[in-house]
């Protein structure tokens, strides 16, 4: 009986090597290191030039790094990079830039000029490889905008990612003391606030489709979606299980957004760059909030993902810290763990 068991158990070990040898291997997939400026924590797309860019919005956050703070461009057909010429500013403008979007011409830029109470947004209009300043927005209720989303009637939506600028606590314990603020101008040209929604945990991303607005949460792991009327927001229903959600950005009408998906290694990373930081990029689809992982690595390919961006075939990641961008083969993009 012993010879019969364990012939058995060699057969099932057998069957069990060659199955595991017919499984699919995850697959190699190809990617690049584009450096750029140090921390290009946001990224639009402009096709206006006539050809395709990335417009990445880098600011130094770590002591290490000398202060800096530029918008620097990515031609995605040649590969040239450039810093754009800001022409025009206030000579006592501080540029720490932060969350952008661009509307047709014009480049809207949270900037986090003096800590922890001022951070206006800045408006500039897009001459090719040059920024002409246009306006300094800074209203009450502006105290730590991360994201930003325009409007059709030139409103601004913008989240503010604590009820404290910098609190730990408000993190640590949850808190939801965030909120989504409306900025438009008054009859007088005069721009003014209003809180749309309150309670929120950690809001880093913010965008719309048509009347729809989406609103990320890397602390409560979720997208918060309201529709948009005359009379304010209304909550529709949450997105949940997104991990760590940061910017958002629209493709062929899906969501792409990027995780922080272990925040305490994320803090490790934001102090040493050796301590490595997962990050995984989801597509969202907004009706029904159903997600995809796209791309996900422990942090060795990049680390503290905030931003992503496909275009043909490749896919754009930027980072809160780190001077450079992951370009992926899009068509093979898969799990690297």
């Amino acid at each position: 009986m012993k010879n019969v068991y364990s012939i058995i158990l060699f057969t099932i070990s057998i069957i069990a090597i060659q199955c595991c040898n017919n499984l699919p291997s995850v697959p190699e997939v190809p990617i690049e290191k584009i450096e750029v400026g140090p921390g290009p924590e946001d990224m639009v797309l402009d096709t206006l030039q006539g050809y395709p860019r990335l417009i990445i919005s880098c600011s130094a956050r770590r002591e290490s790094h000398k202060p800096y703070g530029e918008m620097f461009t990515l031609d995605l057909t040649t590969g040239n990079k450039k810093e754009l010429i800001r022409h025009n500013e206030p000579e006592d403008l501080i540029f720490r830039p932060h969350g952008i979007f661009l509307d047709k011409e014009l480049l809207y830029v949270i900037s986090h000029e003096k800590e922890p109470d001022y951070h206006p947004i800045l408006v500039y209009r897009l001459h090719g490889d040059s920024l002409e300043f246009r306006e300094l927005i800074h209203a009450s209720n502006q105290h730590s905008p991360n994201a930003l989303v325009t409007g059709p009637n030139q409103e601004i939506y913008f989240v503010n990612d604590s009820g404290k600028r910098g609190s730990m606590a408000e993190k640590a314990l949850k808190l939801k003391r965030a909120s989504v603020v409306r900025l438009a101008k008054d009859s007088a040209g005069v721009w003014k606030s209003e809180f749309m929604a309150m309670d929120l945990g950690y809001p880093a991303g913010i965008n719309r489709i048509g009347n729809r607005l989406y609103v990320g949460d890397a602390i409560l792991h979720r997208i918060h979606v309201f529709n948009i009327s005359h009379k304010g927001l209304t909550p529709v229903t949450e997105f949940r299980d997104l991990k760590g959600n940061d910017n958002i950005r629209i493709h062929e009408g899906h969501l792409l957004t990027v995780g922080h998906i272990r925040p305490f290694k994320f803090m490790k990373h934001a102090k040493d760059p050796e301590n490595l930081s997962p990050t995984k990029v989801f597509e969202v689809n907004p009706e029904n909030g159903e997600f995809t992982t796209l791309y996900a690595t422990k942090g060795s390919a990049i680390s503290a993902g905030s931003a992503a961006i496909i275009f043909e075939n490749y896919l754009y990641i930027g980072q809160v810290f780190d001077p450079y961008i992951l370009k992926v083969a899009y068509e093979k993009v898969g799990f690297i763990e």
